[in-house]
């Protein structure tokens, strides 16, 4: 950790007059941490590099919320700049990267990544170091998720029998669906969506790492997420909440339909995909995290999205691929509800997305785009 402060910041020229006009913030990718074991200290996010969090340069920072000359600054840090040079101190630390120069004759554009937070450079640039070096070791949590609470467990068929299309045909056909047909979807067809998209086909070498082989691709294999269906309207299955469990391809019946399902989906789902009516059938994907963290720990998170991004892709292909009508939606909950399971079994559990079921309003097909100009 870098030992910068307000009485120790690495060593520049001092500033010539003609900087009197020059304008400081102080960085936006600044965040404020506790180490371990030590006092507070000072993250720069673009760059990863820490710095010891004084009590001088935490009120000087507080002060550099917005551009300031260093005569502005000297009027209101006139107590707690030492000797008096607010200038130097300020080159100083500009040099460091606490601080952000700002040209007077332009807005004020500081911030390293426009449109970011600091905690979403601060996730960016740590995943950028890799794992801790104490990642994978101990015992790494178990692949398989059960919920002994379940009250029924429904063995799905494989789906062998459902239809299937050239690649390139599904590929251009795939499509965010809103409307639904009033009929309830066939059980086949959702066997057959989770057998081709989700199951475990298999356990890769070594066996003790907990890695498993499916379809969509997973950092490491540590497949950390696992899928609900809320279903409202399945042929031949109660209206409920269901884990799919992937080792045995079948579905265990968590909660049946309330309310507090019903509300449960309709902010998740229903809502954020823009819906006039609440899907027959919906999906819920969340993280067992603690599969990931063992391996990655340090750069989990950015893993676990990306595995969401790579499952969703590929139930929405063979949702399409199947016939069936899917929107997906990025809607988490933080902390996760999850109504269809007590709170212990939430815990564990990160809610990294979700995506509508049901049979389209009318035929599929390929979505009408405006064609790309000759220079585009």
């Amino acid at each position: 950790m870098d030992e910068t402060t307000v009485r120790n910041a690495p060593n520049t020229p001092q500033a010539a007059p003609e900087d009197d006009l020059c304008r400081y913030r102080r960085n936006p990718d600044l965040l404020l941490e506790w180490a371990d074991g030590g006092g507070p200290v000072l993250v720069d996010c673009g760059s990863w590099r820490k710095f010891a969090a004084k009590p001088a340069l935490v009120d000087l920072l507080n002060q550099l919320d917005r551009p300031r000359t260093a005569a502005q600054l000297r009027e209101l840090w006139r107590d707690s700049a030492p000797g008096g040079d607010v200038r130097r101190l300020l080159t100083r630390l500009t040099a460091a990267g606490i601080l952000r120069r700002c040209d007077p004759e332009a807005p004020d554009e500081s911030a390293s990544t426009p449109g970011w937070t600091p905690y979403e450079r601060a996730v960016h640039a740590r995943s950028g170091l890799g794992p801790d070096a104490t990642a994978g070791r101990g015992t790494p949590p178990p692949a398989r998720l059960r919920h002994p609470e379940a009250d029924a467990v429904i063995a799905l068929p494989d789906g062998a029998d459902a239809p299937s299309r050239p690649l390139a045909e599904v590929l251009a056909a795939r499509r965010s669906v809103r409307g639904y047909a009033p009929d309830p979807v066939p059980l086949p067809l959702l066997a057959a969506l989770l057998d081709r998209a989700a199951r475990v086909r298999g356990h890769l070498a070594p066996r003790a790492y907990q890695q498993t082989q499916r379809p969509a691709p997973s950092g490491g294999a540590r497949h950390s997420l696992e899928i609900y269906l809320l279903a409202r309207t399945v042929d031949g299955l109660p209206a409920g909440a269901y884990h799919y469990d992937p080792f045995t391809h079948a579905l265990h019946r968590l909660a049946p339909w309330t309310d507090e399902l019903a509300a449960f989906q309709q902010r998740t789902v229903t809502d954020p995909a823009l819906l006039d009516a609440a899907p027959p059938a919906s999906l819920c994907l969340a993280s067992v995290a603690a599969r990931t963290t063992w391996k990655y720990e340090g750069m989990a998170l950015s893993l676990i999205y990306r595995d969401t991004g790579c499952l969703m892709q590929t139930l929405s292909l063979t949702a399409t691929d199947l016939g069936l009508a899917s929107c997906l939606t990025g809607r988490m909950e933080a902390p996760f509800t999850a109504p269809f399971l007590p709170a212990p079994h939430r815990t564990p559990l990160t809610h990294v997305g979700n995506m509508a079921l049901g049979l389209p309003a009318s035929p599929l097909a390929a979505p009408e785009v405006t064609p790309l100009a000759p220079d585009a």
